[in-house]
């Protein structure tokens, strides 16, 4: 029980607000170490508790302050909630990887055994993006800030630099509980990986430029407008008249491109005229297009319409060009997957408030770029999409200041970090109070800009047309991974001797393991 809550109180270190970022390594060796020898309805219990500490650390304090402030729950309930959602998201994962160690355990080669595990958390964290629709804190973005470590991505999307945290950690945990003779395997299997993805990482930080060849001066607005503004129609005016005055400092500088972030405007934009009065007004009529995130309405039949999360591309008239309508919706705040639940008073009492779209628009003033909304940018295949479909920018417009100053800024960004080394395009980030900023190609963090403050910046950001292996086989890596963790438990369930039994039990952690991986 010791090791597998330290397995948890590690993994849930390696992201922010702690941030300590070399856990990542051997997060989950202790829990290899504490499933060693015991059986699966044990790994499952073991799992479970390091799999409940984790989010408990790095998550549950965010989602308990969003759902405070965004639901309007009582602390109670926000806690219950918060809990509620990581233990489908979080522990159960851990769980069922609990329950594939113990079974790896009998396997009789040390590198197998090693593999395996790295292959099973693999396929979890991609049963946890597909299936649950949270790749959200894989354990690759616990490196989101140093480079060196994620260029893989651009191979197999974060699922491969997760492959080679979780592989660099069972070899750890092989290394204290594995027959003497086979530690020394361990370790350099370990070791050998770790070396091949810094070797790489190397190679394609200096082959990757964050500069050169075609650029696009891009103006991004942080008008750090309070959320209650934003959601009372008395002072969407005042609203709308912060981002215009903050992007009146950037005309001097001549953007090519500004952007507001997600849901700067409150109102529909069709019935609202002011809004392209204000944007004439402030960009000139030779100014630069505005991309600005608001509500949009279509006809549904039958007298019905249907409302979408939208971002717009608005010539210097005000005059909308083209438009682009969230496809990943977030759960209770933009549909209700849970009609009601009883105690818990949603914003919304049914299921689709909100509809999502099904197009990957690519905006073509003034280059082709697409829009991530909000927190589609955890979501590798909507911006893969969108790189396909001819994109040579992305734009992620986003509304975090339900988040506050919690961790979940942090985790937000990590994860948008990923996609510019997934497709080697620039991510030009605009947010409402932060994080705003821009990654390179090379998956470096080349602007960040103070949270929390109103301010408007000029940056230059790369147009690229390459396409990586990630963009043209997606979760090809992954998939296969999950393909072969299939294999190794096959393998071990046939693996029932005497012998195989006392390796799976023998030597079991002394009770001075929980010490040494301290």
């Amino acid at each position: 029980m010791a090791l597998a809550a330290l397995a948890g109180a590690l993994h849930g270190a390696c992201f922010a607000p702690l941030a300590v970022w070399p856990l990542g390594f051997v997060a989950l060796a202790p829990l290899v170490a504490a499933t060693r020898g015991r059986r699966a309805a044990a790994g499952l219990g073991l799992g479970w508790v390091a799999g409940t500490i984790a989010p408990a650390i790095a998550v549950v304090p965010w989602v308990a302050a969003a759902t405070h402030d965004y639901f309007t729950q009582g602390s109670l309930g926000a806690v219950l909630f918060a809990f509620a959602v990581t233990q489908v998201m979080g522990a159960l994962p851990a769980a069922a990887f609990g329950v594939a160690l113990t079974r790896l355990a009998v396997l009789p080669s040390v590198s197998v055994r090693v593999l395996g595990a790295a292959a099973c958390w693999t396929a979890l964290e991609l049963a946890r993006a597909r299936l649950f629709g949270a790749p959200w804190d894989l354990l690759a973005h616990a490196l989101y800030a140093h480079p060196l470590w994620i260029q893989p991505a651009e191979l197999g999307g974060a699922f491969l630099v997760s492959f080679v945290l979780a592989a660099a950690a069972a070899a750890a945990g092989e290394a204290v509980v594995a027959p003497r003779a086979e530690r020394l395997r361990a370790l350099a299997l370990g070791a050998a990986l770790l070396a091949l993805d810094a070797g790489y990482g190397a190679f394609r930080l200096h082959a990757v430029p964050d500069d050169g060849g075609a650029m696009m001066r891009v103006a991004l607005v942080q008008g750090n407008a309070p959320n209650a503004w934003r959601l009372d129609v008395a002072r969407a005016e005042d609203a709308l008249h912060i981002f215009v005055e903050t992007t009146r400092r950037t005309a001097p500088l001549r953007p090519d491109l500004v952007v507001w972030p997600e849901n700067a405007v409150s109102f529909l934009l069709a019935p609202n005229p002011q809004l392209g009065r204000a944007v004439t007004e402030v960009l000139g009529a030779d100014g630069p297009p505005l991309v600005v995130g608001g509500p949009r309405y279509a006809p549904a039949g039958d007298g019905r319409v249907q409302f979408f999360n939208s971002a717009y591309l608005l010539s210097p008239g005000g005059d909308p060009l083209a438009f682009y309508d969230k496809r990943r919706l977030v759960p209770f705040a933009e549909y209700a997957p849970i009609a009601r639940l009883p105690g818990l008073g949603w914003r919304f009492d049914a299921p689709g408030e909100y509809t999502p779209g099904i197009v990957p628009t690519v905006f073509t003033r003034p280059d082709r770029f697409g829009v991530l909304i909000c927190f589609e940018a955890i979501y590798p295949e909507l911006a893969r999409d969108l790189v396909r479909a001819g994109a040579r920018l992305l734009v992620n417009v986003s509304n975090d200041a339900w988040f506050g100053s919690s961790a979940g800024l942090e985790q937000h960004f990590a994860a948008t970090v990923f996609r510019a080394v997934e497709t080697r395009r620039a991510v030009a980030r605009a947010t409402n109070t932060g994080i705003t900023g821009v990654v390179g190609p090379s998956g470096r963090i080349v602007a960040r800009f103070p949270t929390h403050v109103r301010d408007a910046w000029v940056v230059s950001v790369p147009l690229r047309d390459e396409m990586t292996p990630y963009d043209r086989w997606g979760d090809g890596f992954a998939q296969l991974a999950s393909g072969a963790a299939m294999l190794a438990l096959v393998a071990a369930r046939g693996k029932s001797g005497p012998s195989a039994q006392r390796r799976a039990r023998s030597p079991r952690p002394s009770p001075s393991a929980a010490r040494e991986f301290a």
